[in-house]
Parts: C-alpha cells; sequence; structure tokens
C-alpha cells in the first residue's frame, strides 16, 4: 500500500517568480541598481545580491532558454553598466575616479592619460566585478595576470563586444579574451 503525503509541497505557476531570499530588498527610489529587473514583475531584486546572481535567479525562475538567456544577459550588463557608471566620458573627475577604483593610486590629469592607465597591459578587472563593486560594493578584484582574468571572465561574466567598443568607460578597459 503507498503512502500519501499529508501535505505536497507547494508549487509555483510558469508566470510566478520565487521568492527573493529573506533579506532581499527591493532597490530605492535612490539606487539605479537593478533597474534593468523592473521589466520582469513579480521578480524582486535582491540589492545584498550581485548582478550574475539576481540574474541567474530570474532566468531561472522564467525558464528562459539559452539564446534568449545570453540575449537577456547581454542587455541587462549594458543597462545595469549604464546606471552604475553613467556616460558622461568628457569628465576628467570621472575617469579619475574609475582609475581609483581599479587600484590605480595616482591617477593621471588629463582624460587621454587615465585611458592610457586603464588600458595598460597589467590593468586585467572584470566588467561584471566593476558593476557590483558600485551597486553592493564588493571589493575590485584586479587580476595579477591575463590567465587568471580569462579564468574569471569566461565563467559567464563576459560583456557584450560590439556594446564595449562603444561605450568610453568599457573600452578602456576592454580586453580580448
Amino acid at each position: 500500500m503507498a503512502r500519501r503525503r499529508a501535505n505536497p509541497a507547494p508549487t509555483l505557476a510558469a508566470n510566478e517568480a520565487k521568492p527573493p531570499p529573506k533579506d532581499a530588498q527591493d532597490t530605492t527610489p535612490t539606487s539605479k541598481a537593478g533597474t534593468w529587473f523592473l521589466q520582469f514583475p513579480p521578480f524582486v531584486y535582491d540589492s545584498k545580491a550581485g548582478l550574475q546572481s539576481n540574474f541567474n535567479r530570474l532566468a531561472a525562475d522564467r525558464k528562459w532558454g539559452a539564446k534568449l538567456k545570453a540575449k537577456r544577459w547581454a542587455q541587462c550588463q549594458e543597462e545595469e553598466f549604464d546606471h552604475a557608471y553613467g556616460g558622461d566620458v568628457t569628465k576628467l573627475e570621472s575617469w579619475q575616479n574609475l582609475c581609483r577604483e581599479v587600484h590605480i593610486l595616482n591617477p593621471p590629469n588629463s582624460i587621454r592619460q587615465c585611458k592610457n592607465a586603464l588600458g595598460a597591459r597589467n590593468v586585467w578587472v572584470n566588467l561584471v566585478n566593476l558593476i557590483d563593486h558600485r551597486n553592493i560594493g564588493v571589493e575590485v578584484i584586479r587580476f595579477k595576470n591575463y590567465h587568471a582574468f580569462r579564468r574569471y571572465t569566461e565563467d559567464g561574466r563576459v560583456f557584450p563586444k560590439k556594446r564595449a567598443k562603444e561605450e568610453g568607460f568599457i573600452k578602456a578597459l576592454l580586453r580580448k579574451l
């Protein structure tokens, strides 16, 4: 004789999102972090989790296939980078702040010199990590060499190449894998 469960586990409808972790919070109006996620209600952006973690949770909730997931990941990174770093590449102060964030201790005194410093062969940083740095305060990882950078970046943390070549801040940090 088969035994039946007294209380079967609840299931979610296909269009319902799993609840966020208990300590998740909606983004506040003063923070632009997580703005891309607002187009997918009832999903709740977890302001304490990283970009990739939030995205993977959303993709799993929505059951996106590989192609759609890749397309949406590119869109998510682009919009979240814009919100984190802005698009005004004409301000020296913005370039100097970015230099400081990637551990260039004495930022140069011109935009061109900042671009050169950020593009130096020994500056290996991941753009998704930079987004998380601005959004949730994680430490910027400055990799010691290309191989460590590549290992970290190939784990789904690749910024869309076409977009990276257009953007001033991103282009300065762009590295070939």
